[in-house]
């Protein structure tokens, strides 16, 4: 049985609709892949993600946090508990954050002082000296990482209402013994640290 011209006609003209429908449909769906859904919920934005992390600020240090320690030494810093005749210690501190979390700590100029005494007797303080302009400082301290101050050089002189630098009556030396401690910001240090003057 022979198919006549209408038929086969028919038939081409079908199996011609299908490819294109097909080939259609196929750049339809590669086109969607690339673009994508266009849907902002989606997937969860950076900012969200971002927001959702919790933010610690930092407060002051708790009470009994902070360990003060009292240092005398050389101007670079070096520890010496014996000085010879020409030799002018310096004193210095460190501030140490004994907690689990880091902690706001004033460790201005204006809350820092030294006092040396041997004895009942105390020979020098920096709470005599010229205090004006002296400023608070509010830093971070790390928890159990030691921030040390700079080294400041002592006279080795007594110090009275009339000032604690040049012009005060020298202390004893010869072998003399005395201890240094050092208060910031209301916390005293609790090392002994005691020194000689030869």
């Amino acid at each position: 049985m022979s198919l006549t011209d209408k038929q086969i006609f028919a038939r081409r003209r079908t199996l011609a609709l299908i490819v294109f429908a097909l080939v259609v449909a196929l750049i339809w769906g590669v086109s969607g892949l690339f673009a994508g859904s266009g849907d902002p919920v989606a997937q969860p934005s950076e900012s969200v993600t971002k927001d959702a992390e919790p933010i610690l600020e930092l407060v002051e240090c708790a009470p009994g946090v902070v360990l003060i320690e009292a240092f005398i030494g050389t101007e670079a810093g070096e520890e010496r508990n014996s000085y010879a005749a020409s030799a002018n210690p310096a004193l210095w501190y460190s501030a140490t954050n004994t907690g689990i979390a880091d902690c706001l700590f004033n460790v201005g100029a204006r809350v820092t002082f030294f006092t040396i005494t041997s004895g009942e007797e105390t020979y020098w303080s920096s709470r005599d000296c010229n205090r004006t302009g002296l400023i608070d400082s509010t830093v971070t301290l790390k928890a159990n990482q030691p921030l040390k101050s700079e080294p400041s050089v002592w006279l080795k002189v007594r110090s009275s209402s009339e000032g604690c630098g040049e012009g005060q009556p020298a202390v004893p030396t010869g072998g003399a013994s005395f201890f240094i401690k050092a208060e910031v910001n209301g916390v005293i240090s609790q090392n002994s640290q005691q020194f000689i003057l030869n």
